[in-house]
């Protein structure tokens, strides 16, 4: 008698998967179940259901009333795998190895284990790109960028975080990983420098005495059009600067026009105006040039 059989073989996704490495027996998975039911359907004998197997090797000693392991298979629902895929996982796992069920114990066939794991592996599969989870940041310490604009926010008080910190772990390119930002025994001091630096300057200090600081443009700075972000729109050239006034007190803001080689002021052929602004209020406009007899 010749027996003709004509296999079938569902088209096969292979790609990454997060519960393990599996992608590489999921073609002999496919082949090791399909050819043995083929012949048992061939012969007149009923297939077992996933859910049978798993009775009959599994929950006789994980149920409800022992426990074993912590794993109760009979209140777990076969065609809801996606809401336990840890436990699940596990029971793959255990499948794939050959682990369970254990020694001295009644065994599945061949055809039996790849049932149950290929009936296993697609529905995690698809809880798991149902529902990604990438897992759990671990703890770690902020940067100097994210201390900095913690300041910010908190204190209002920009700092920088270059000069008061030192340069943070890498890995990868990227400087916020927490398996690659250390705490030593340096850092942390520095950190604590940095921090009473900032408190001083949040609380202030009343018992400073005058002083002037002065900040230039650089003269072949090119200052044709605006020139940064903080200034105004429409205008030209000029300069923002981030001034921290360590106590309430008045303050004498000095300008001095730019001079060329030749001791002249720079741009007094025709009249310009010269706009002030702390914190974005304009406290004064001045109109210098020709015009204005200046």
């Amino acid at each position: 008698m010749t027996l003709e059989v004509e296999l079938q073989l569902p088209s096969l996704i292979i790609g990454r998967f997060d519960f393990g490495s599996r992608s590489c027996f999921r073609i002999a998975a496919f082949l090791c179940v399909l050819v043995p039911l083929c012949f048992l359907t061939a012969a007149g004998q009923s297939v077992p259901s996933s859910r049978a197997l798993l009775d009959r090797y599994c929950v006789t000693c994980h149920n409800e009333k022992l426990a074993t392991a912590g794993l109760m298979l009979d209140k777990m629902d076969l065609d809801k795998v996606g809401e336990n895929p840890a436990a699940w996982e596990k029971v793959v796992h255990k499948l794939r190895t050959r682990a369970m069920p254990p020694a001295g114990r009644p065994r599945p066939d061949v055809a039996a284990y790849a049932l149950l794991t290929t009936h296993l592996e697609p529905e995690l599969d698809r809880a798991t790109a149902a529902r990604p989870n990438p897992g759990r940041p671990s703890i770690r310490r902020m940067n100097r960028t994210e201390y900095a604009n913690a300041i910010r926010d908190l204190l209002g008080i920009h700092i920088d975080g270059e000069s008061l910190l030192p340069v943070d772990e890498v890995d990868q390119g990227f400087d916020n990983i927490g398996d690659a930002l250390s705490v030593t025994p340096v850092l942390l001091e520095r950190y604590m420098s940095a921090a009473r630096k900032v408190a001083r300057m949040a609380v202030g200090d009343t018992g400073i005495r005058p002083f002037s600081e002065t900040y230039e443009i650089p003269k072949f700075l090119i200052q044709d059009d605006r020139v940064g972000d903080d200034l105004p729109l429409g205008s030209r050239g000029g300069i923002a600067i981030r001034y921290y006034f360590p106590a309430d007190g008045e303050y004498t803001i000095r300008v001095f026009l730019q001079r060329n080689s030749r001791d002249y002021i720079r741009g007094l052929a025709e009249p310009h105006q010269l706009d002030f602004r702390v914190d974005g209020e304009r406290i004064k406009l001045l109109t210098v040039g020709q015009l204005s007899g200046q």
